[in-house]
């Protein structure tokens, strides 16, 4: 099957098979987004509102915007173009209540809650504007990605991320001592709160293989596929992560077919070993954070990718220098790794990408 914005997508979702099992199948999951040297042509898209809330909810102008960079970029090797409806990064917590402000650039939320022994229950109420605006966006969208393109599910986060942004931060640190009982019973509501809404959106979005994806990471498996993460441990102590993330991402990985951990700065290494302790887990994905060497230098090759290939984890790594890739391939090898990368034109990336085959 091909896609008009990517006609080799058969063999993309081989290569991103392969890599989730650990193998190189077809090829390796190499991904170069590179200026198309022909657009391919698409309807004009409309102007973008002024108002910041306006353009973040105006999910069909989105689409056509988006379409418009579709159409201008070349997705090489195992990179797709994807799309979905966006409420900044954990749209679950804005489904539970989160005030939101819309900025520029990005989505601010403000605590909603602080005394957890307060909160009697959490649920997701379907009735939520929210709730209602992303089913009805996604359904738009994946009528309108047929042939196209990949409607990807949103980034929901889970878990103590979620109560986080719920509570707030700040407050969150001194909770996990104040009121831990409090605290286990709404991450186990949280738990199931999840599946809540990632059951009926995948439902809506798979494909027609019964395949997935899952937005921001390039993520697509075959089956029920997810991105776990938990940003606020870069806060705590590897005891806490033990007692109060671990749980609930075996839990949250046991559920789907094909987990990847979003492992998120220097400050996050330390729990690495616990993240690879959970067997569910196919594969992590490294952000070494801002002002940070790229996650394929050789900085990191000891204390976070070394574990990860003993752990027999695949490796994710996105935005890597293109000149930087072959020395980290040849030191771990091709197979369970997936690098992406930018280059400037179609041309120079098919090359690249022939010549990546070489690297062993």
């Amino acid at each position: 099957m091909s896609l008009y914005f990517k006609e080799d997508w058969d063999s993309a979702k081989a290569m991103l098979d392969g890599w989730w099992k650990g193998e190189v199948q077809d090829r390796w999951a190499l991904g170069v987004w590179a200026s198309r040297e022909t657009a391919l042509p698409v309807p004009d898209a409309p102007t973008a509102p002024a108002n910041h809330r306006e353009r973040w909810l105006d999910f069909q102008g989105n689409v056509a915007r988006r379409e418009k960079w579709f159409s201008e970029t070349w997705f090489g090797g195992c990179v797709y173009p994807d799309i979905t409806p966006c409420l900044g990064p954990g749209c679950l917590n804005v489904f539970l209540g989160t005030p939101v402000d819309f900025e520029v650039e990005t989505v601010w939320y403000h605590a909603k809650h602080n005394d957890p022994e307060k909160i009697a229950g959490l649920r997701l109420d379907k009735n939520d504007f929210y709730w209602q605006w992303m089913m009805e966006a996604l359904a738009c969208q994946k009528q309108r990605s047929e042939g196209r393109f990949v409607v990807s599910i949103p980034d929901l986060i889970e878990g103590a991320d979620t109560l986080a942004a719920l509570c707030g931060p700040q407050d969150m640190l001194m909770h996990l001592i104040d009121y831990p009982e409090a605290l286990h019973r709404l991450l186990n509501q949280l738990d199931e709160i999840y599946f809540d809404a990632y059951d009926p959106i995948f439902d809506l979005l798979k494909l027609e293989d019964g395949s997935s994806s899952y937005w921001a990471f390039n993520a697509w498996g075959p089956g029920r596929t997810a991105k776990l993460q938990c940003d606020f441990s870069a806060m705590i102590s590897p005891d806490m992560f033990a007692e109060f993330v671990t749980p609930h991402l075996r839990k949250q990985a046991a559920r789907v077919d094909n987990a990847v951990y979003h492992l998120d700065g220097p400050d996050a290494v330390r729990h690495l070993p616990e993240v690879l302790s959970i067997k569910e887990i196919k594969a992590v994905q490294w952000s070494s954070g801002a002002g940070q060497p790229h996650p394929a230098d050789r900085v990191w090759w000891k204390s976070v990718w070394e574990p990860v290939y003993a752990a027999g984890k695949s490796a994710m790594l996105h935005h890597v220098p293109a000149d930087e890739i072959e020395p980290f391939v040849k030191e771990f090898g091709q197979a369970g790794t997936m690098i992406t990368t930018t280059i400037d034109t179609e041309s120079t990336a098919r090359k690249f990408l022939d010549e990546s085959l070489n690297w062993k």
